[in-house]
């Protein structure tokens, strides 16, 4: 089973505009490298999505990629396109968010608009990414005063006699040190040893071996095989809870928690580890995991059951 999410990731690492055919487009906006004297930092140059809902014609990109990497006929894939497009509009039509992979997720606020809401700490399709904003002190500029008082410059006094005799010396008593490690001679021991020999080895003639034969002993009778008992297999890590962290690994978005035990009821293999955050959004987000960092949690996100891997999404 493959989903257009998974096409649409791939497709914004070298496009600047992915049309999903039905739904909108996502668009990549620059912005270059700015200094921010408030802050006092130079922001690098990033790489933003948007979203435009107008722009929903089909420009086979979309369609194209399925027909490559899936090994379909163009129809077929339109019609995968469509699907997932009806998919989006009875999620967004029960109030629930609409999650787009590692790149943000969709959401209605007056139950037409789609707005789309960019993750900002992820940044796979980012052309720029590694880079970081660079925190910059200003320097203290110092105003050099032209005309001095007399009496300020009466202040300045030359270094003493006894100070340049001080320092003559010690550069003397370098330039002796320095004369007598270089012209001291150094005595270097050529030993034959010391070098790789050209001799070839001396070939010797070989001599004769005698083979000594034994007199067969019988056979030992076989030993009877002790039966160990088996080892029993660790059992399989489960998911890691942290209270901690204030990332979710979500799995389902609803809007009453009668639907969150529905769901629960439904999904008994996970059950017993979900867990519901309730949001200002009047959303229910049932999670399986929580953790400060959301590098963990896309680890996590593998190990769940396949039929949760593409509806299961991250939220901070």
């Amino acid at each position: 089973m493959y989903t257009i999410i998974e096409h649409i990731e791939y497709l914004l690492t070298s496009h600047d505009c992915v049309v999903i055919p039905g739904w909108g487009a996502l668009v990549a906006q620059y912005s270059d490298s700015r200094y921010n004297p408030v802050a006092g930092h130079i922001e690098r140059p990033r790489r933003e999505l948007g979203f435009n809902a107008s722009v929903d014609h089909n420009d086979g990109l979309l369609a194209q990629s399925l027909v490559r990497r899936e090994g379909v006929t163009y129809d077929e894939a339109m019609r995968q396109v469509g699907l997932s497009v009806s998919a989006f509009k009875r999620q967004l039509a029960l109030g629930n968010e609409v999650p787009l992979g590692r790149l943000g997720y969709f959401h209605s606020t007056d139950g037409h608009r789609i707005e789309f809401t960019p993750f900002d700490h992820e940044q796979s399709n980012d052309g720029y990414y590694g880079l970081r904003d660079l925190n910059i002190s200003p320097l203290v500029q110092e105003v050099m005063v032209q005309d001095e008082p007399a009496a300020v410059r009466a202040t300045v006094r030359r270094p003493s006699w006894g100070a340049r005799i001080a320092r003559v010396a010690a550069s003397i008593a370098v330039l002796l040190c320095l004369t007598v490690l270089l012209s001291t001679p150094v005595i270097v021991n050529r030993n034959q040893q010391d070098y790789a020999s050209l001799n070839l080895p001396t070939v010797t003639k070989p001599q004769r071996q005698v083979i000594e034969t034994k007199q067969a002993t019988p056979a030992q009778p076989a030993q009877p095989a002790v039966a160990t008992a088996a080892t029993p297999a660790a059992p399989a890590s489960p998911l890691l809870l942290d209270e901690g962290g204030k990332c979710l690994l979500v799995v389902a978005s609803l809007n009453s928690m009668k639907q969150v035990e529905e769901f629960k009821q439904s999904h008994p293999d996970l059950a017993s580890k979900m867990q519901v955050s309730h949001t200002s959004s009047k959303l229910y987000h049932v999670y399986v995991a929580r953790s400060s960092s959301v590098s963990h949690l896309y680890a996590l996100r593998s190990e769940l059951p396949e039929a949760y891997r593409n509806s299961s999404w991250v939220k901070n």
